[in-house]
């Protein structure tokens, strides 16, 4: 199974979310999808805010760490 996942960066708490880059994630179950997503940003230093689930894949909300 794979999804295209729409990323929005949060670069504040109160902030307005900005496009991140689109990635794509694949594994064998759904929530298998769900980890492989939280591993791919943590690798890329973003901490998971939310994850929505549309007709065209995953949309996450993210924060950016130093």
């Amino acid at each position: 199974m794979q999804s295209v996942v729409r990323v929005f960066v949060l670069s504040s708490p109160s902030g307005v979310p900005h496009p991140g880059p689109e990635l794509t994630v694949e594994a064998a179950t759904h929530d298998g999808l769900l980890e492989a997503l939280h591993s791919e940003l943590a690798a890329r230093g973003q901490r998971v805010r939310a994850i929505s689930h549309t007709p065209a894949g995953l949309l996450a909300y993210v924060e950016a760490h130093p």
